[in-house]
């Protein structure tokens, strides 16, 4: 699903230049499940949906972002109920420029793991620059990753993007524990190795 494909989709466009473009295939498109794409669009991202069709009562399609270049973005507790998966991602691409405020967000630390803190002290162990609050984290994305290891503490969410933060890395890093990703994306690793974009 979206939240799933959001870690490889994320990854492309991180990877990517400007003007560059992302398709995730054969995606449900349940607005529900794609909240995170309005908040790309905040930041200069340009989405598009192509291809609907519904499968189960559910529409499914597929999603073309287009990069747009790394902006401030705000999530506060209006937005975090249609993006609390998502938000570990998009602190990953913070890392890679730009800048990331969540506040509202205190459920985090509630998940698999008390996400608020060990994203944060992963994306510190990457070289990233990290202010961790009670309900949120704040990252900004003004150096490059230099690499090194981050311990995704037994949760999927963190292993896919500590994977995405370390792309970035001007060293190789070393996640801990990452076979959590098995929990909601097996194969994860293989696709964010096959990854191109157009």
């Amino acid at each position: 699903d979206c939240a799933a494909l959001l870690g490889p989709g994320v990854a492309c466009a991180t990877r990517s230049k400007k003007g560059r473009t992302v398709r995730i295939i054969g995606t449900r498109a349940c607005t529900t499940r794609i909240g995170y794409l309005s908040l790309l669009e905040r930041v200069g991202a340009r989405i598009e949906l192509l291809d609907t069709t519904e499968l189960g009562g559910e529409p499914r399609g597929s999603i073309r972002i287009r990069h747009g270049g790394n902006a401030r973005l705000d999530i506060g507790p209006h937005d975090v109920p249609r993006v609390i998966d998502e938000l570990p991602v998009l602190a990953a691409l913070a890392t890679h420029g730009g800048e990331l405020r969540v506040t509202g967000a205190g459920e985090l630390r509630h998940k698999e793991s008390d996400r608020i803190t060990a994203l944060a002290a992963g994306l510190r162990g990457l070289g990233g620059r990290v202010d961790e609050m009670e309900d949120g984290f704040h990252v900004v994305g003004d150096r490059r990753l230099q690499g090194g290891t981050a311990d995704a503490a037994g949760d999927h969410r963190l292993a896919m993007a500590f994977a995405i933060a370390a792309l970035g890395g001007a060293r190789p890093s070393e996640i801990h524990n990452a076979e959590a990703v098995d929990v909601s994306y097996p194969g994860f690793f293989d696709v964010l190795a096959s990854i191109s974009v157009s």
